[in-house]
C-alpha cells in the first residue's frame, strides 16, 4: 500500500520543518557544549546510551565515575569478600561508661580491665556473649548468660577484683561533691545490678541517714546509710564503692530474706523498744523516712552509667 501525500504544498512544508528543526538541534548542542558541558570519555569507547564518567559544567565537575572505570575488576561469581566484625571492639563502644564507672566500684585501673577483656576475646572469640564479656563460665564449662550487659561487666569484674587483688586500689578518697551524683549512683546499682531493691526505698532511706547526702562527715568516709564498725563508722575507699556496698547491704541482708517494708527493715536497721517491749522500728525513722520517699516519688530513676559520670 502506497502513502499518497495530500498536496505538493503540504509535502515541502514538512520538509522545511525537519530541515529547520535538525537546524535548531544542531545549534543548540554547539551552544551548550560552548557553555562548558563536557562528555568526557575516550573516543573508542563512546556508544549510543554511555553513562559519561564525568560531567563538567562552566568548568566545574558535577560528578565524577572514573573511580568504576574498566580498571577495576569485578568479582567472579565465586569470589567472596569476607567481613571479620571485632563484637568486642563495638561492645567497649557501646558500653565503655559502664566499664568506667564499674572499675572505679572495684577500685581498678580501666585500662587494665579493657586489656584483660581483649586477651580473653582474642583467645575465645567465636563464643562471645555480649552479657558475659568475661566469658565467666559455669559448673559445666559454658559460658554464662546473665540479665544484661551491665551485670554481666558487674560479674567478671567482681570476680576480676578477688582473682587480682594487687590490682585493687585502696587508697581511700573522702568525697566532697553534690548529693546528685551519690542519687545516681544509688539508681544504677539499684536498676542495673541489685534490681530486687526498690530505687525509692534505697534513696530515701540514705538520705535520711545522711541528710539528703549532704552530712559531710559521712560523705568524708563514703558511707551513706550510717554502716557501724568495731570502730566507729565505717569508712570505705571512694563514694562510688561505699554506695555500692551499701546498696549491696540492702539487697542480701535485707530485700533477700523477705524484709522489704519499712517496718520490717527498721525494726532490724534501726530498732527501738514499744511500749509492750517489742523490738520495733523507729518511728521517728519511719517518718524520716517516709518524708523522703514522697521528697522522690515522681523522679526518673532509669539513667545510664553516662548520666551517672557526667553528674559529678
Amino acid at each position: 500500500m502506497k502513502l499518497k501525500i495530500a498536496s505538493n504544498t503540504n509535502w515541502k512544508q514538512v520538509l522545511i520543518a525537519m530541515v529547520l528543526l535538525s537546524i535548531f538541534t544542531i545549534s543548540i548542542g554547539t551552544h551548550i557544549y560552548s557553555e562548558g558541558l563536557k562528555y568526557e570519555s575516550a573516543a573508542s569507547d563512546k556508544q549510543l546510551g554511555d553513562v559519561p564518567l564525568t560531567l563538567t559544567v562552566g568548568g566545574e565537575n558535577i560528578y565524577n565515575l572514573e573511580y568504576l572505570s574498566s580498571n577495576t575488576e569485578s568479582l567472579g561469581p565465586d569470589e567472596e569478600v569476607t567481613v571479620t566484625a571485632n563484637y568486642l571492639n563495638m561492645f567497649l563502644n557501646d558500653y565503655s561508661s559502664d566499664i568506667s564507672l564499674l572499675s572505679k566500684t572495684f577500685g581498678l585501673d580501666e585500662k587494665e580491665v579493657i586489656a584483660s577483656l581483649e586477651k580473653l576475646y582474642d583467645e575465645n572469640p567465636d563464643e562471645f556473649e555480649i552479657t558475659n564479656v568475661g566469658y565467666l563460665k559455669d559448673a559445666k564449662g559454658k559460658i554464662k548468660v546473665y540479665r544484661s550487659a551491665q551485670y554481666g561487666i558487674y560479674m567478671y569484674l567482681q570476680n576480676y577484683a578477688d582473682e587480682h587483688p594487687e590490682s585493687v586500689s585502696n587508697k581511700h578518697v573522702g568525697y566532697s561533691g553534690n548529693a546528685e551524683y551519690v542519687e545516681k549512683l544509688i539508681m544504677y546499682y539499684t536498676k542495673n545490678i541489685f534490681t530486687n531493691v526498690d530505687t525509692n526505698m534505697a534513696l530515701s532511706i540514705g538520705a535520711a541517714e545522711s541528710g539528703y547526702y549532704t552530712a559531710k562527715y559521712m560523705l568524708y568516709c563514703n558511707n551513706i546509710y550510717g554502716g557501724m564498725g568495731s570502730h566507729g563508722l565505717i569508712k570505705y575507699r571512694t563514694i562510688e564503692n561505699g554506695t555500692y556496698r551499701y546498696i549491696k547491704y540492702l539487697s542480701e541482708n535485707y530485700i533477700s530474706k523477705g524484709l522489704t517494708t519499712l517496718p520490717s527493715i527498721g525494726r532490724i536497721y534501726c530498732p527501738t523498744v514499744d511500749a509492750n517491749g517489742n523490738r520495733v522500728a523507729s518511728p521517728h525513722w519511719i517518718s524520716l523516712v517516709t518524708r523522703a520517699m514522697n521528697h522522690y516519688e515522681g523522679t526518673n530513676f532509669n539513667v545510664s552509667a553516662s548520666d551517672v559520670l557526667n553528674s559529678k
